[in-house]
């Protein structure tokens, strides 16, 4: 698809989880009220983390490749986890999966939740989840450790553990590129707007239970619950 498309589809989406008579912070450093939180299992408080961008690690020879078979057509061959879950997304976008969205119902937060438990059940292993108040967002983190060291993808350092980021709302990985858009009249690259002040959490009902004590920190729907309407939507979607 062309690029141009995508980041279209990029901006509409995104900015859809922003409220839009709010200005985004110009200092992506400034810090917002820590949570007297206990320490997930990763080590990394449910606390905010001021991001710092990284290079992507040195790929470790296992990046998706194509090969042909016998009958001549091309299969995608790759033994990282990552790269599988970036291939079912496809299939996701694919199929349109961002015309389900729909600012404060099935939004930024309940794809989020959908595809945490998602990746839970097909992939055995716990994504985090990850809000950000300056940006009016929400997505999830995978660790690199998890699903396999690609440099295919951006790596981002969470108190010295190695994530990719996974958006749920087009549906993709975070990789990085030089295409900029616009949100709230604010220039970005895709690496520039996920590295921002966050909040992480082990799951849904953490970022909940973070919101209900925080909500003056709010300006967008941070309801990590999906809901029947959404996943008769969804199972719809899915047949």
């Amino acid at each position: 698809m062309d690029k141009k498309i995508i980041l279209v589809i990029l901006f509409v989406f995104l900015s859809g989880c922003i409220d839009s008579n709010r200005t985004t912070p110009a200092d992506t450093n400034a810090s917002l009220p820590e949570r007297p939180g206990t320490t997930n299992n990763s080590g990394i408080n449910n606390q905010t983390v001021n991001q710092t961008e990284n290079s992507p690690v040195p790929a470790d020879g296992s990046m998706l490749q194509t090969d042909t078979n016998r009958t001549g057509s091309i299969t995608n061959q790759s033994d990282l986890m990552i790269d599988r879950i970036s291939l079912n997304l496809s299939s996701f976008y694919d199929k349109k999966w961002f015309s389900l969205y729909h600012a404060d119902e099935l939004d930024c937060s309940r794809m989020s939740t959908y595809f945490w438990s998602y990746i839970r059940t097909n992939y055995h292993v716990a994504p985090k989840i990850i809000v950000s108040y300056q940006r009016q967002h929400a997505w999830l983190a995978l660790k690199v450790s998890d699903a396999g060291n690609s440099s295919k993808y951006r790596h981002w350092n969470l108190r010295g553990i190695d994530y990719y980021y996974l958006e749920a709302t087009i549906p993709k990985i975070v990789i990085d590129d030089n295409q900029r858009f616009l949100i709230n009249s604010q220039e970005y690259t895709s690496a520039e707007f996920y590295n921002a002040t966050i909040y992480v959490f082990d799951s849904p009902s953490d970022a909940n239970d973070f919101h209900a004590d925080y909500s003056r920190l709010g300006g967008f729907n941070q309801e990590f619950v999906l809901k029947k309407d959404d996943l008769d939507m969804i199972r719809e979607f899915l047949k």
